[in-house]
């Protein structure tokens, strides 16, 4: 699962395309698709990017969730669901959603993880992965920092590595 936010992400690096390189997919709900205008959400099905909707009893924990945590959107939130739904991992650069997702036991990783795994595939190089961090960093996009500073430690050894 993605959030607006990793998707503005990796689009601001200029990798969006690689992630639907991984050997995986990855989903959006349906509440997602008329945010995501810059890159259009008909660009992003064109790549590869898959829509779910929600059942009814997932729209209504939704609900039951803002009651308890009013700062992710409703639209972050029903990706939550579907990942906690589907046993999933949810991929979001929202600090806020992914304080609700720990709390409610669902998995989550940053975008930088997500470059790390495209580094790892060997679909990007460990160079390209900086490279995509600083481009997010300029933007002035805020991917989750610990994570993002530990990677970066290792994507530079890494370089260093295969020079």
């Amino acid at each position: 699962m993605l959030d607006t936010n990793t998707i503005l992400d990796l689009y601001f690096g200029e990798i969006l395309e690689e992630i639907f390189k991984l050997p995986c997919y990855f989903i959006v709900t349906d509440f997602l698709t008329n945010e995501l205008r810059h890159p259009p959400f008909s660009t992003l099905a064109k790549l590869g990017l898959r829509v779910e909707p929600l059942t009814s009893t997932e729209v209504g924990e939704i609900t039951d969730i803002l009651k308890d945590y009013s700062r992710p959107s409703y639209q972050d939130i029903s990706v939550l669901v579907l990942a906690r739904s589907r046993k999933t991992i949810l991929i979001t650069g929202d600090t806020d959603l992914r304080l609700v997702a720990i709390a409610l036991g669902v998995d989550c990783y940053g975008t930088c993880w997500l470059i790390d795994f495209l580094a790892n595939q060997h679909i990007i190089t460990f160079t390209e992965a900086i490279v995509a961090y600083e481009r997010i960093r300029k933007k002035p996009r805020h991917p989750p920092k610990e994570e993002c500073r530990n990677l970066l430690s290792l994507w530079k050894r890494n370089h260093k590595l295969l020079e």
